[in-house]
C-alpha cells in the first residue's frame, strides 16, 4: 500500500510556504505538497509543480538583503516563520519575473531541499540560482534563476485595458468569484465525471481558487481564441512582506496549466503524457496592486472589504502546439483592472503511446481537429 498522503487539505498559505532553515543557503520544506488526484488510481503520483515553483522563490528571498526586490525567478520559494523574517526588508513596492525548469516529478511524501547559489550582487540588482532535490536524492527535480531589483519610479506605465465582466459577459454576468466552483483537482474529463458522480474534489492548500465555466464563451470559437478564467486569493491572512504575496501569485500561476491547453484544444481525454518543462511569471507595476487582503473599496465584483479580501484573476490561452509540446499564455489581473503579471509555460503534451502514431491515434486526433470552429481572427 502507498504511504498516506495528506497534502490535499485546506492549509493557510503561510503554513504551506514555510521552510526550515538548514544552513545559510539551504532550506527544507515542511508542509506536504498538493497532488492532483491524490490517491486515485487514475492519477499520476506526483506533486503540484507550483509548490516547488513558489517555494524555491521564497528560499531565494532569504538570501537577499539591502532592500533588493524579487524581480526574476525560475523557481521561487520562501519561509516566513522558520526563516528569519528580519532578514527581509519591508518594501513599499516589489515586482519579479520567475522562470522554473522542471526535470522530474516531485515526491508527494518526502520533503524538498532547496539550495541557493549567489550568482551576483549589484547596487540595484542581484541574481540567485535555486536547485531543488527530493530529500535523499542526488539529481534535482527542479531548478530556477531568481533576479532581484530595487524599486524605482517609472515615467512609462502602459497596459491593455480589459474589463473582465464586459469581455466575458456571457459567463460572468451577475456573478462574483465565489459563485463559481473550486478548480477541479485534475482538470480533465475523467475527473469532471467522477466529481459529478461522487461530489469528490481534492482540497487544494494555500489558495481559494475558483474556475469559471467558459463553455458558452468558448464553444463557438477556435481553440486559439478560447480563454480560461480562474479567480484566486489566499487561505488565511498574509503578513505584510511583499515577497510573500508575490510567492502566492507564483503558486497560483501553475494551477492546471497544461490541462487548460488540452481542454481548449478539445483533446483533454486523448493525451498520453503531460509534463511542465519551463514556467515563467513576470510581475508588472507597483506592489500596491499586487498585495492580497481586504479591498479599500467595493467598486467591482473582485473587491471584498472583509477577510480574506479581494480576488485576483488568471486569464489563460494557448497560441501554439506542435511536436509534442504546447505553449500556455496567461495574464494576472488585479481587482482594480491592473495587469499585474504575465505567465508562459512550455510543456510536453503527447497523444501517442509510441514515437510513431497508430492509425487509431491519428484518426482520433484529426477527428477532434475537424470539429473546431473556424478562426474569427487571422
Amino acid at each position: 500500500m502507498p504511504p498516506p498522503h495528506d497534502g490535499n487539505e485546506y492549509t493557510e498559505f503561510q503554513d504551506l510556504i514555510r521552510l526550515e532553515r538548514i544552513n545559510r543557503i539551504t532550506f527544507r520544506s515542511i508542509a506536504l505538497p498538493f497532488s492532483p488526484g491524490g490517491q486515485l488510481k487514475n492519477a499520476v503520483a506526483r506533486s503540484y509543480g507550483g509548490h516547488v515553483y513558489a517555494q524555491a522563490a521564497w528560499a531565494a528571498c532569504q538570501t537577499v538583503k539591502d532592500g533588493l526586490l524579487l524581480y526574476t525567478l525560475q523557481s521561487a520559494s520562501a519561509a516566513f516563520d522558520d526563516v528569519g523574517a528580519s532578514e527581509l526588508a519591508s518594501f513599499p513596492d516589489t515586482f519579479q519575473n520567475v522562470i522554473g525548469h522542471f526535470h522530474r516529478p516531485g515526491s508527494r511524501t518526502t520533503p524538498f531541499v532547496y539550495t541557493v547559489k549567489n550568482i551576483s550582487d549589484g547596487r540595484s540588482t542581484a541574481t540567485r540560482e535555486v536547485s531543488v532535490v527530493v530529500q535523499g536524492e542526488a539529481l534535482p527535480c527542479f531548478t530556477s534563476t531568481c533576479s532581484f531589483k530595487r524599486l524605482e519610479d517609472s515615467l512609462l506605465d502602459v497596459q491593455d485595458k480589459v474589463d473582465l465582466w464586459k469581455q466575458y459577459e456571457d459567463t460572468l454576468r451577475h456573478k462574483r468569484p465565489d459563485d463559481f466552483e473550486e478548480v477541479p483537482g485534475v482538470d480533465a474529463p475523467w475527473y469532471w465525471q467522477l466529481r459529478k458522480e461522487t461530489g469528490r474534489n481534492d482540497s487544494f492548500p494555500g489558495l481559494d481558487m475558483r474556475k469559471v465555466d467558459q463553455e458558452s464563451y468558448n464553444k463557438h470559437r477556435h481553440p486559439l481564441e478560447r480563454r480560461g478564467l480562474i479567480f484566486y486569493r489566499p487561505i488565511g491572512q498574509l503578513a505584510a512582506d511583499p515577497n510573500l504575496h508575490l510567492c502566492a501569485h507564483l503558486y497560483a500561476s501553475d494551477r492546471n496549466s497544461l490541462y487548460i491547453v488540452a481542454n481548449q484544444m478539445d483533446v483533454g481525454d486523448l493525451y498520453t503524457q503531460m509534463s511542465s518543462l519551463v514556467h515563467q511569471t513576470s510581475f508588472h507595476g507597483n506592489m500596491e496592486d499586487l498585495m492580497f487582503g481586504p479591498s479599500e473599496t467595493n467598486h467591482g465584483p473582485m473587491d471584498d472589504k472583509t477577510p480574506p479580501g479581494k480576488w485576483f484573476c488568471k486569464e489563460d490561452l494557448t497560441l501554439r502546439a506542435a511536436s509534442g509540446r504546447a505553449m500556455l499564455h496567461g495574464r494576472l489581473w488585479a481587482s482594480n483592472g491592473a495587469h499585474i503579471g504575465t505567465v508562459t509555460q512550455d510543456g510536453m503534451i503527447r497523444f501517442t503511446k509510441k514515437p510513431t502514431a497508430t492509425a487509431e491515434e491519428a484518426t482520433s486526433l484529426r477527428t477532434r481537429q475537424a470539429r473546431w470552429p473556424p478562426r474569427e481572427k487571422l
